[in-house]
């Protein structure tokens, strides 16, 4: 049994079910054609860097529309469609969190990759935001996960010990640079295994 003061969720995959799929599913009928639009155009990287803060889609998207004009309506689509990948909550996770808050036991806060320009559709969405007490968004720090600078941060801003916090992210890269700064850490790949898992941990 681990002793936890802090849970530090990520959001997207662990909370939210975001995927570019959810919106281009729609757009392609061919499901090759569409899987290669999001591993060439608008690829994981891409997305990464306005994460980041690095990008803007003002910038971006006219860009990409140059270099690949017979795909302009399928980018364009990518900000004017954002709030299409995502497909929900991810019920179960947004379980453990509400019952986390209601036993008032630990710390919640959250750390997430997350566009700037993006971050209000998931706000205006999501109630469960409000039973964090604080969320550090990527790109409205310029800084994003797996940078140690990114983790210091959230540390420094919300007065977090790593050693007395749980730090849960579906991203393996994430999860590995957090525990060599000495996060507790649970790599997230379904909240049946978290919730046992927070059991053991008598978080429950």
């Amino acid at each position: 049994m681990r002793d936890i003061e802090t849970v530090l969720f990520d959001l997207g995959g662990v909370l939210v079910d975001w995927d570019p799929r959810h919106l281009y599913r729609k757009i392609f009928t061919d499901p090759a054609e569409m899987e290669k639009f999001l591993s060439e155009v608008c690829h994981p990287h891409w997305n990464f860097l306005h994460d980041k803060g690095a990008l803007s889609f003002a910038n971006s998207i006219p860009d990409l529309q140059h270099r690949y004009p017979h795909y302009h309506d399928q980018i364009a689509a990518w900000n004017d469609r954002w709030p299409e990948m995502m497909k929900g909550p991810i019920e179960r996770t947004v379980g453990i969190l509400e019952d986390l808050k209601a036993r008032n036991k630990v710390r919640l806060f959250a750390l997430t990759n997350w566009s700037a320009e993006t971050w209000p559709h998931a706000l205006e969405r999501f109630e469960f935001l409000n039973h964090f007490e604080g969320i550090l968004v990527s790109g409205q720090e310029k800084l994003a996960k797996p940078d140690p600078q990114i983790f210091d941060l959230v540390c420094a801003r919300f007065k977090l010990n790593p050693r007395e916090t749980l730090f849960i992210d579906d991203s393996e890269k994430n999860i590995q640079q957090a525990r060599e700064m000495g996060f507790m850490t649970h790599w997230f790949r379904d909240p049946v295994k978290l919730q046992r898992e927070m059991i053991e941990d008598r978080l429950f």
